[in-house]
């Protein structure tokens, strides 16, 4: 994909976690989203439900990287809607035919999401487990959405 080109960056709960633990490639991803796409890093508001625990050791560094995003972006949550849950049941039901472990809800809501972002910009989703996300994007059919580990 070319510079200037429109491509947004879903993060997984691998992915926030990984940010959450370096601000320097948190960093390097929005220097790179500035200078080359018009795009942004996005959170799934399920994702939410992964990544805080009640737990202030874990939670403060998250808290830390929405304050960043939200600083690059107000508006840096993907909200879960009917229609896109109704799209991660049918995505995560055809992916379980081929898979050889459980898909996870949430896995599904991601992929769901992207699908719906992929209508108006190319969508990457950061994750520390591919091969669920790769499962469900190929159920997509859609070739502008791609899967990717963060670093």
């Amino acid at each position: 994909m070319s510079p200037g080109h429109r491509r947004d960056f879903l993060l997984d709960s691998g992915a926030i976690t990984a940010f959450a633990a370096s601000h320097q490639l948190a960093g390097q991803y929005l220097d790179w989203l500035e200078h080359d796409f018009n795009g942004s890093l996005l959170i799934p508001v399920p994702v939410l439900t992964e990544v805080h625990t009640g737990d202030p050791r874990h939670d403060v560094p998250v808290d830390r990287l929405i304050k960043t995003l939200r600083g690059a972006r107000e508006d840096v949550f993907v909200q879960l809607t009917v229609p896109i849950a109704i799209r991660a049941g049918t995505l995560r039901t055809q992916a379980l035919k081929s898979a050889k472990r459980e898909i996870s809800v949430t896995d599904a809501h991601i992929v769901a999401m992207a699908d719906d972002l992929a209508y108006h910009s190319a969508v990457t989703i950061l994750t520390g487990d591919p091969d669920d996300m790769k499962l469900l994007v190929g159920v997509t059919r859609r070739t502008n959405i791609a899967v990717d580990v963060p670093g």
